[in-house]
């Protein structure tokens, strides 16, 4: 069978489907993205079995056991990658680790992508006086450096991983609003907008229902972006000491092996490191190929 006559029975079967289901045919049609998915849906169920304590993952991580300092790595089954200094499973860290930095990734995406998409909207819809003070709010926001404001915001309201994640929404829904705010100039003014427009949509209808969704490539990617700053920038307030004390991050794992590498001693910053490597890579790739399936200029492209 030649390509041509499979790309015709391909379309064939897609024809008459909704958009969010040919978006999941595209994507599924990626190998690699499928790779990352399953990835990721590993990372969130490690996250969660960490959550339950099952298999005594928070007492190997948190309990002191002197007695197993410094296992090296890959030396048994029950310490795959070592001991740290006081004798905790580095591995078990690790996975409290996952439950953390997923925490912070979503609570802060979830928090951002509400405030972007309102403000973006309004003041790309609407203009004039609403997108002037959208544009002076922004202009406040950046101008202040966004690790400053965080710091602050933590120091102030006290250390929390939901304090963390507030800081972290705070500062990053600029971004997502500005790129919205130019889509919806933009969009506002094509045809299907206005004939919505002169067949009586209302306004809400305009903006949520036609507009947004065609533009929703966009907060996929700026969540992806924002979710990875969140996970480096942890990373930095550990090591300022703003980060939360006695709970396993990844962020704390790699402070803490400050003091264990001149001895020779690797397993928290392996760990931590490799643990870090393949969740971004896999986020990275999946958030890619999810823009690229959600992109609707895309969905005749094979």
């Amino acid at each position: 069978m030649s390509k041509e006559t499979k790309a015709l029975d391909r379309n064939s079967i897609l024809e008459g489907k909704s958009p969010l289901a040919l978006s999941i045919a595209r994507l599924r049609r990626n190998k690699m993205a499928m790779v990352c998915f399953w990835i990721l849906v590993i990372y969130s169920l490690t996250a969660i079995l960490a959550g339950t304590n099952i298999f005594g993952l928070q007492d190997q991580a948190l309990v002191f056991e002197l007695q197993n300092r410094y296992q090296s790595m890959f030396g048994s089954l029950q310490y795959l990658f070592g001991t740290d200094t006081f004798g905790r499973n580095v591995l078990a860290r690790a996975i409290m680790g996952t439950r953390i930095s997923l925490f912070l990734g979503l609570t802060s995406g979830l928090i951002m992508i509400p405030i972007a998409i309102v403000i973006g909207a309004v003041a790309g819809y609407y203009g004039h006086f609403l997108d002037d003070l959208a544009v002076y709010i922004m202009s406040v926001i950046v101008a202040i450096p966004g690790m400053l404001i965080i710091m602050s915001l933590v120091q102030v309201m006290g250390r929390s991983f939901l304090i963390i994640a507030f800081a972290f929404a705070i500062t990053g829904w600029v971004g997502l609003a500005r790129v919205i705010r130019g889509a919806f100039f933009q969009a506002r003014e094509f045809e299907y907008v206005l004939a919505a427009r002169t067949l009586g949509a209302n306004d809400f209808r305009i903006i949520f229902k036609h507009i947004l969704p065609n533009i929703f490539h966009f907060v996929i990617v700026r969540f992806v972006l924002n979710f990875v700053s969140v996970i480096k920038s942890e990373v930095f307030l550990a090591y300022v000491g703003l980060s939360v004390i006695g709970i396993p991050s990844w962020g704390n794992m790699i402070v803490e092996s400050k003091s264990e590498l001149m001895a020779g001693n690797w397993q928290n910053m392996t760990a931590a490191t490799i643990f870090m490597f393949v969740f971004l890579v896999s986020l990275n790739i999946f958030g890619d190929a999810l823009r690229d399936a959600l992109d609707p200029k895309l969905k005749n492209v094979s």
